[in-house]
């Protein structure tokens, strides 16, 4: 007879696959981040420069590059597309799925590592976001595993996780910045100041520890200092960390209850699940490994609930210690509300493309019309027979609550993962993304220069184009990318491609 905890690890390495790696170049790049990083890694090869990141000919200081180096070798042996774009973060999200079961088995047993990991991975948000060409799949790797290592240092003076605490945060620290030493940091001094002792602070000043940080890390910021001076400090230190918690940047604002429903949404379709946890939230907080995560969980959904600028990734970085959570909790109980989310949710991504036309009459955003129209053609019959049929299996998994828990919860997480990764972001790509790549492939086919662009966050035209633009007016006999709506201001001479708003177009005399 099969051993069932190695039959739940092949289980778990082909779901891990289904969520990360399946299908990662089935849909064009989503502008605008995907885009930015993509394009920061192409201008990089055409510059030289490996240390700067310009995106359209325009310097930024968002992130470290760590990204776009891994993109660039994975470019290497891939070539220039969306798979090799995306790879580098769906192998650290894979990493992030294994250090999850590592450390859940180490401390809790291999059936409660079997459902965190299977709960993290189903995840909504995690799957979209752990698998975009984006720097969360790695920081997310990196401040999942610094977190690990940072509670065994609370307990034992070993060396070796203190080694591998900054090994990790020196990668997120080169992969976004600082968050990747504040939300250890922070978490470590308010769990010390919960239990009242100061002696594991003195264990983290580790002479090779450090060095190990300062070898990963600093070289980069050294580098880019060097090369930009103070503009790199304001730009990156102060405008692209400070201020983003001060004010809403770039118009990415929110509530001080933003991440509600975002959390309620993101962790589907075992939300519930984890809720369900929290109805022994004395026992969590009484607990020395529980109560570490929860002030995990609490920091990052505070810090980033109080911040100014909010993006709905963030809250994805206290997503670790919740799945753990709500492991511990399936794995201690057999009756959950595992399939009704699901349901409810199927339900509406079943139904919401086939009701967008009756509205479109009630919305004022021509460009957003233009793209409801185009869902008639994206989300056609076959997706709906698809999607009533995944229903149907939902439901039987509802009534047959005499199934084995592990069985109902596996099968309710891969049909959240078919809805999303094979129905539906194709599907979007298809509808919001692949007019940009096709109008850019154009351009890059006729050799056109001198080009403007009105959508400055369409950095993925850059990058499928291979030229750059100028954002402004344009003027008689200039080739221009943009919205259909925008473009009626001015006397088009040549449509080249036009497709859901999007145009490339040459404009004529008035």
């Amino acid at each position: 007879m099969p051993n069932p905890e190695n039959t739940r690890k092949i289980f778990l390495a082909i779901f891990i696959f289904f969520s990360f790696l399946w299908g990662i170049g089935n849909a064009p790049l989503f502008d605008e981040d995907e885009g930015f990083f993509a394009e920061g890694t192409r201008e990089m090869v055409v510059r030289g420069d490996f240390i700067s990141s310009f995106v359209n000919q325009e310097q930024r200081f968002d992130k470290p590059p760590l990204t776009n180096w891994l993109q660039f070798g994975s470019a290497q042996v891939f070539g220039w597309n969306e798979f090799a774009m995306r790879l580098p973060s769906c192998l650290a999200s894979v990493i992030w799925m294994l250090l999850i079961y590592m450390f859940t088995k180490r401390k809790l047993g291999e059936k409660t590592a079997f459902f965190a990991t299977l709960i993290a991975a189903s995840s909504l948000q995690i799957t979209i976001v752990g698998k975009a060409a984006l720097a969360d799949g790695l920081l997310n790797m990196a401040l999942t595993g610094a977190m690990f290592c940072l509670f065994e240092i609370l307990n034992q003076n070993h060396k070796k996780y203190i080694w591998f605490f900054y090994a990790f945060t020196g990668v997120g620290f080169l992969a976004k910045g600082p968050i990747a030493v504040l939300i250890p940091g922070a978490v470590f001094l308010i769990y010390l100041l919960k239990n009242k002792t100061w002696k594991p602070f003195l264990r983290l000043f580790n002479i090779p520890g450090l060095l190990i940080f300062l070898i990963i890390a600093a070289p980069w910021y050294i580098l880019q200092y060097l090369q930009t001076g103070e503009k790199f400090i304001s730009g990156f230190f102060l405008n692209h960390n400070v201020n983003r918690f001060q004010t809403a940047f770039e118009g990415h604002y929110g509530g001080i209850l933003y991440f509600v429903p975002v959390l309620l949404l993101g962790l589907l379709p075992f939300t519930a699940v984890v809720l369900k946890s929290f109805s022994k939230i004395r026992m969590i907080w009484a607990d020395p490994f529980f109560s570490f995560l929860l002030i995990w969980f609490a920091f990052v959904f505070i810090l980033f609930s109080l911040s100014g600028t909010k993006l709905h990734h963030y809250i994805i970085y206290g997503y670790s210690p919740l799945c753990i959570l709500g492991g511990w909790f399936a794995a201690n109980n057999k009756r959950l509300p595992i399939v009704w989310p699901s349901f409810i949710l199927l339900v509406l991504l079943a139904i919401i493309p086939f009701l967008i036309q009756g509205i479109i009459p009630k919305i004022d955003d021509e460009y957003a019309v233009e793209i409801m129209k185009g869902v008639s053609s994206e989300f056609d019959i076959f997706y709906a027979i698809v999607m009533l049929v995944l229903i149907t299996i939902l439901i039987i998994v509802w009534v047959k609550k005499d199934w084995d828990l592990q069985i109902r919860m596996s099968v309710v997480g891969l049909i959240i993962l078919f809805t999303i990764n094979i129905l539906w972001m194709p599907r979007l790509g298809a509808l919001l993304q692949q007019p940009v790549k096709d109008a850019a492939l154009m351009a890059k086919k006729n050799s056109f220069d001198n080009m403007v662009i009105f959508n400055h966050y369409n950095p993925s035209f850059h990058f499928y184009s291979g030229l750059y633009a100028s954002d402004r007016e344009p003027k008689a006999g200039e080739i221009v990318f943009g919205r259909k709506p925008r473009l009626k201001e001015y006397p088009i001479d040549t449509v080249y491609y036009e497709k859901y708003g999007i145009v490339l177009a040459k404009v004529g005399s008035k």
